[in-house]
């Protein structure tokens, strides 16, 4: 028996000294994806690109008063603390089995809890048994679910539970890479079969923008697709807005309205949160070959995670700038001023990009400490620059029955401009919580 034992406490050292401390390397085993992430490829965490976990637990003992440890049979090792084993009970009494919401009261919990009992059950798990104001309380826990979350305890990573499907990772890109991989399909096969639903929405959300062609030529069918995969998000212009510029129009209540050049922009940065997805229908354009000559009015988008990372890799103290520095976007409308305060690039932890924040013409005085307002517009200027360069941007005339969609957090627009007594453009535009949009992406995953 003591030779037993001393086995055990011998191979616990060894598995320590195992661990890792820094960062995962792949293997065949579940790891979060942002350890092995190449950047430039993709912005956000991903586990889709790992193979499912295939460990098992081995051996189970006590560390101390408030933990014990799981061994795996990868030779992986994870200390658990009992309050949190507790807290994370996965039975009936504790977690809802319908809506898999959480039913046990953390805050009851005694932070001192310690089971009267554990074991690895001949199903392989790990089954604790408590004992709960003279009851007997018995949790099992999986083992691919142990491995999942004592990676975290171990290694600092955390699991996003929004990512339990398959995702392919962001694709960056600019003039020549879009036009390569064109993101289009058609109306007809996106709202009629679950493929094309599937399609649009991962164009969507690998490379933020995507075009529906050949839509109805009809008022509010830019609804119908927003029903297709979640709902409209009502703004201060309605359900729906129009961008209306005719031969005669007098008192433009927008300057979108008018025929002026329009630099890239993302919409709406004044609000608490500006909306994730817009959508525009073109419902009304003159054709090119009627005037006989370039008329103008071309849309054109560029991807900000494509800037943002040239920005990081060639000038990364104006890349720091920006995702450090605050900055106010403010307009007055219907009677209302709105104003927001948030960085041009908005970053994670660990300085992933997650959303570009840019409108020239809501940007507000910027307020600064006077050592910090010279470093901002130089950070300023080398991502408008770059953003402005030709080589970045997808630049095309939306044409009757186009609708283009695209992560207002992510990808830029604008229009050149255009004589209004010369060129009719009708278009109707809506916008939708990303995460709605996303969340119906994945439903459409299998699952791990």
């Amino acid at each position: 028996m003591a030779f037993r034992t001393l086995q055990i406490f011998l191979r616990i050292a060894a598995v320590g000294l195992k661990q890792p401390v820094k960062r995962p390397q792949q293997s065949n085993y579940v790891l979060l994806a942002r350890h092995f992430h190449k950047r430039g490829t993709s912005t956000v965490v991903d586990t889709a690109t790992v193979p499912r976990f295939s460990a098992t637990i081995q051996e189970t003992m006590p560390m101390s008063n408030h933990s014990l440890k799981v061994i795996f049979s990868n030779h992986e090792a994870a200390e658990f603390k009992y309050i949190w084993l507790r807290d994370n009970c996965r039975c009936t009494s504790c977690i809802h089995p319908d809506s898999k919401q959480k039913l046990v009261d953390t805050a009851q919990l005694d932070i001192n809890i310690s089971p009267k009992s554990f074991q690895v059950n001949e199903n392989v798990q790990l089954e604790v048994t408590w004992e709960e104001n003279e009851k007997k309380h018995v949790s099992v826990y999986e083992s691919h679910w142990l491995y999942k979350y004592g990676r975290c305890f171990a290694m600092e990573t955390f699991h996003n539970e929004k990512d339990q499907v398959k995702l392919p990772p962001l694709e960056v890109w600019d003039r020549v890479s879009i036009w390569r991989n064109m993101p289009e399909i058609s109306y007809k096969e996106m709202m009629e079969t679950s493929g094309g639903l599937h399609a649009w929405l991962e164009m969507i959300y690998k490379y933020g923008v995507a075009i529906l062609r050949n839509c109805p030529l009809e008022r509010d069918e830019i609804l119908k697709v927003a029903d297709r995969i979640a709902y409209v998000k009502n703004t201060i212009w309605g359900p729906t807005f129009d961008v209306i510029s005719e031969p005669v129009q007098s008192d433009p209540k927008h300057l979108a309205f008018t025929g002026r050049f329009l630099e890239l922009h993302t919409d709406m940065n004044y609000r608490e949160k500006s909306p994730g997805l817009q959508m525009l229908h073109c419902l009304k354009a003159s054709d090119p070959n009627d005037i006989g000559e370039d008329f103008g009015g071309k849309s054109f988008f560029v991807d900000g995670f494509y800037v943002a990372k040239w920005l990081e890799d060639n000038h990364p103290a104006s890349f720091h700038v920006l995702t450090s520095t605050p900055i106010t976007f403010a307009i007055k409308s219907h009677s209302m001023r709105y104003s927001q305060t948030i960085p041009v690039i908005c970053v994670d932890k660990d300085g992933e990009v997650q959303e570009i924040h840019y409108n020239n013409r809501t940007l507000a005085p910027v307020q600064l400490p006077s050592h910090l307002v010279m470093p901002f517009y130089h950070a300023y200027r080398l991502l408008a620059q770059k953003m402005r360069d030709p080589q970045s941007q997808l630049s095309f005339n939306l044409v009757p029955g186009d609708l283009v969609a695209f992560n207002n957090r992510r990808v830029l627009h604008g229009r050149t401009s255009f004589d209004p007594s010369k060129l009719q453009r009708h278009l109707q535009g809506c916008y939708l919580d990303i995460d709605e949009v996303f969340t119906r992406y994945r439903s459409l995953l299998p699952e791990h």
